[in-house]
C-alpha cells in the first residue's frame, strides 16, 4: 500500500467517524464457550458501519478466550483482553475504560442482537441529547421462549423494579458521571447503574423492534441472583437514598410494590425532613446518609467517591419535642444553625437532616465541610 493509499484510508476513517460516531460493544465473558461465537456473529452482522467490539475475558476456565482471539485475528474491529475473575461489573468497567466509542452497548456473551439495533439506537441518541438510554424489545430463547414483556418507563417504577436490561445503549460520558457499574452489588448491578445514571434526570426510549434475544439456561445470571433480594435492597437503599426518598417518600422495602404506602404511613407518625444546600448539591448523598451509623456512613462516603469525604462533619442534636401525627417538623437545632450560616459567602454548610424518632423525640443533624 502506498503513502497515498494510506492517506485515503485515513481520511475515509475520519469521515466515517464524523458521520457515524463510534459505538463500543462491550462483551464480558466467563465460561461462555458454547455461546460466544453466536454472540460475536450477531454483533459483527450489524448494519451500523462504525463499531468496535471489546471482549473482556473474566478469568474463564474454558475456551472462551481462545474463541474470542480467533475472531479477533479475522476481524480488526474486535479487541480481546483478559483479567482475573472479578465479576461482570468489573469486566464491563475495565472494558469500557479501554473503549474509544462515544456510545456504549453492553452485550452478554450468551445473548444475540439484531442487525439493525445499533443503528436505530444511535439515531435516537444523536437526535435527542436529553435521551440518556435507548433500549429495545426482546425475546427469550434457550430453555425458555417467548416475548420479554417490559412495562412503561417511569422513575417511580424504576425505583421499585429493574425495568431496563443491561443490553441498552448510553453515552460513555454518562457512564463516567455515574461512576460506572458498582462492583460490590450482589447481582442486578445494572439496576444500580440505571439509578445512578437517572438520578440527575434524563429520558429513556425503548425502540419498537426486537433487538435482543436473551438466552435462558441454568447458568444465566438472571437465574443465579434471584436469592440475593434482601442484601441487594439494603445496599441500594444506602447508595440511592435520595432517589428513593424523591420517588417513594422513603426507603425501598423488601415488599417493593408497597414501599410508598408504607413510607407514607410511617411518616404520618414519625416524619423526616431533609434539606440540601442547592449551591452544593454534589453533596446530596452525604446529607441523606446523616442518620446512618457512623461506620456505615464513613464506608459509603468512601465507596461513593463523595468529594472531600474526609472533611464532611455530621453534628447531631437531640431535642424533646412532641409532634402530633400528621404534622410536619417545624424546626430543629440543626435547621436553625444552617439558616444562620448558610447565606455566608463561601458557605460550607451542606444541609440538615431532621427525624422524629418517637412521638416526643426529635433528632437532627447538621452537615458541614471543615
Amino acid at each position: 500500500m502506498t503513502g497515498t493509499d494510506n492517506s485515503i484510508q485515513h481520511n475515509k476513517k475520519e469521515e466515517n467517524s464524523a458521520v457515524f460516531p463510534l459505538v463500543s460493544v462491550i462483551i464480558p465473558v466467563y465460561n461462555s464457550e458454547l455461546y460466544l461465537a453466536e454472540t460475536l456473529d450477531s454483533v459483527l452482522s450489524s448494519t451500523y458501519p462504525n463499531v468496535e467490539v471489546i471482549v473482556m475475558d473474566d478469568g474463564s476456565r474454558d475456551k472462551s478466550g481462545e474463541i474470542a482471539t480467533n475472531y479477533a485475528l479475522k476481524d480488526k474491529r474486535i479487541q480481546v483482553y483478559t483479567q482475573p475473575n472479578g465479576g461482570a461489573s468489573s469486566a464491563r468497567n475495565n472494558a469500557i475504560r479501554l473503549a474509544h466509542g462515544k456510545y456504549i452497548l453492553p452485550v452478554d456473551g450468551d445473548d444475540t442482537i439484531s442487525a439493525n439495533y445499533i443503528e436505530e439506537a444511535v439515531n435516537v441518541l444523536e437526535s435527542n441529547p436529553e435521551v440518556k438510554v435507548v433500549s429495545r424489545e426482546a425475546t427469550y430463547f434457550g430453555e425458555k421462549s417467548g416475548r420479554w414483556k417490559f412495562p412503561s418507563f417511569s422513575y417511580n417504577l424504576l425505583s421499585r423494579r429493574n425495568i431496563i436490561d443491561v443490553c441498552s445503549m448510553y453515552r460513555k460520558s454518562d457512564w463516567e458521571k455515574a461512576g460506572g457499574y458498582c462492583e460490590e452489588i450482589p447481582g442486578r448491578e445494572d439496576w444500580d447503574f440505571w439509578l445512578s445514571l437517572f438520578k440527575s434526570g434524563g429520558k429513556f426510549v425503548r425502540l419498537p423492534l426486537v433487538g435482543l434475544h436473551y438466552r435462558i439456561h441454568s447458568g444465566s445470571k438472571r437465574v443465579r441472583t434471584r436469592s440475593l433480594k434482601k442484601e441487594l435492597i439494603d445496599t441500594l437503599n444506602l447508595r440511592h437514598k435520595a432517589f428513593f426518598y424523591a420517588q417513594l417518600n422513603g426507603k425501598l422495602h423488601y415488599q417493593r410494590t408497597h414501599s410508598r404506602k408504607m413510607n407514607n404511613f410511617r411518616h404520618f407518625f414519625l416524619p423526616e425532613n431533609i434539606f440540601v444546600n442547592p449551591a452544593l448539591d454534589e453533596y446530596e448523598a452525604a446529607v441523606y446518609l446523616a442518620n446512618e451509623k457512623p461506620t456505615v456512613r464513613s464506608e459509603m462516603l468512601r465507596k461513593m467517591r463523595i468529594p472531600a469525604a474526609n472533611s464532611i462533619r455530621f453534628t447531631g442534636f437531640i431535642e424533646k419535642k412532641y409532634l402530633l401525627p400528621g404534622r410536619k417538623i417545624a424546626t430543629s437545632q440543626a435547621r436553625k444553625l444552617y439558616e444562620q450560616h448558610s447565606a455566608e459567602k463561601n458557605s460550607r454548610y451542606l444541609g440538615y437532616y431532621e427525624q422524629q424518632t418517637s412521638p416526643c423525640t426529635l433528632k437532627s443533624y447538621l452537615i458541614t465541610l471543615d
